[in-house]
């Protein structure tokens, strides 16, 4: 970097970068080979010796070649393995740092290697019964989206679905996808179906290292003038048009679906009125009635643990103590059971959010408070304390701060 290429950085940015490379190099994706000492070891072969005059014991001075500069190999190492992996709204402050970081952080291709590279939940959107929506970070110094976000949509706009950092959002009868960490947004043009008020969509995004132009897709689930018959009508980012599949859903007999659904390890899926839950591969474009097991009736939630889509219901048998039971597989089993001591005073109500990170952990909500509980170690960590959270709320999607291009 050109000394004229630099700006000042203040106390206050350096101290956060520093903490949050600590923070990511403890929560990151995978190890980071960067991340382990720096050694430079002394090339004697290449290294100039000169005598300096007017030294009492004529002192050698070693004068090492320029691509063994420490300065250049840090940076270079922060830029291609540490930023990757921090979170968008981290990013965006560390634009500030110098000019290269600004044009590196404002590129497509980073945008591309961070969409791939972090995917720690971040926090959630809340569509409330009374149609508005909101945000709350899980570590509001490090994920965020600006407020109020994407205020450019014209219209009362809708949270429907989010998908690795994306938003799915409706305005009137218009589709927008969205990143709400940028403000960057994209109106889909009017399916070639009517959808209804409360439509069956699913947005599908699928950040890959091999291929720059991540494309979306949304999926939608109709069912025709209130036949048992379902159609699958597709938007693809490549084409930039809707299309109907050939797939068709006739095994849900009077079974309506309860609005947007969820996009989970390559597949849409909607829940049913009936208790089943109907499946939706998005690259074979083949579909799968997935049923719940008689105990799981009493309503419970869909999300990622260990890699592997499960359903996991929660029992309160007691002030404190709840049972959580975790169902997974293609038969939807049993696959454990916890007792949980949660040791509150009031509101003994716990119910379990989505996730999406794939981490062996569960996100709780109770008396207002989250809770994370690693299964791995069986540890409750107190997470934050929103104030968005309550029983008004009709939706609770989880999001990933991040970098992903819409357009």
């Amino acid at each position: 970097m050109d000394v004229d290429d630099e700006m000042d950085m203040s106390d206050d940015s350096f101290n956060d970068f520093n903490a949050l490379l600590m923070e990511s190099e403890s929560q990151g994706k995978g190890t980071w080979p960067c991340m382990e000492p720096i050694r430079m070891p002394m090339d004697l072969e290449n290294c100039e010796f000169s005598t300096v005059a007017n030294q009492k014991f004529d002192e050698k001075v070693y004068k090492f070649p320029a691509h063994n500069k420490r300065k250049d190999l840090i940076k270079d190492v922060v830029k291609t393995h540490v930023l990757p992996f921090l979170p968008a709204k981290s990013l965006l402050k560390f634009k500030s740092v110098s000019k290269e970081w600004d044009r590196w952080i404002s590129s497509p291709l980073l945008a591309h290697q961070q969409s791939f590279s972090f995917q720690k939940i971040s926090g959630y959107f809340c569509q409330h019964e009374d149609g508005y929506s909101t945000f709350f970070s899980l570590d509001g110094p490090a994920y965020g989206v600006p407020c109020p976000f994407l205020q450019s949509l014209p219209g009362d706009k809708k949270v429907l679905g989010s998908c690795n950092g994306l938003l799915l959002c409706q305005s009137s009868e218009s589709y927008y996808v969205c990143n709400p960490a940028t403000n960057d947004w994209k109106m889909l043009p009017i399916p070639g179906y009517y959808h209804g008020s409360d439509p069956a969509v699913v947005l599908a995004f699928e950040p890959s290292l091999q291929n720059i132009e991540a494309y979306y897709q949304v999926i939608c689930a109709i069912s025709m003038f209130d036949s048992p018959v379902i159609y699958f009508e597709i938007y693809s980012s490549a084409t930039r048009s809707w299309r109907c599949s050939d797939a068709i859903c006739t095994e849900l007999g009077d079974s309506s679906l309860k609005g947007a659904g969820f996009y989970m390890n390559g597949s849409a899926y909607w829940e049913t009125s009936s208790g089943q839950v109907l499946a939706f591969n998005v690259q074979n474009e083949e579909h799968g009635i997935i049923s719940l097991p008689s105990e799981a009736a009493k309503g419970g939630t869909f999300t990622l643990v260990g890699d592997e889509l499960c359903y996991v219901t929660v029992s309160n048998h007691s002030l404190n103590v709840s049972t959580i039971d975790i169902y997974g597989g293609l038969d939807m089993s049993l696959k454990r059971s916890i007792s949980l001591n949660l040791e509150l005073s009031f509101f003994p109500e716990c119910k379990v959010l989505p996730g999406v990170d794939g981490d062996n952990l569960l996100i709780l909500t109770r008396d207002g408070q989250l809770f994370s509980y690693h299964l791995s170690d069986q540890n409750v960590e107190l997470v934050c304390k929103p104030r968005l959270v309550s029983s008004f709320y009709s939706r609770l999607l989880p999001y990933i701060n991040s970098l992903a291009c819409v357009t």
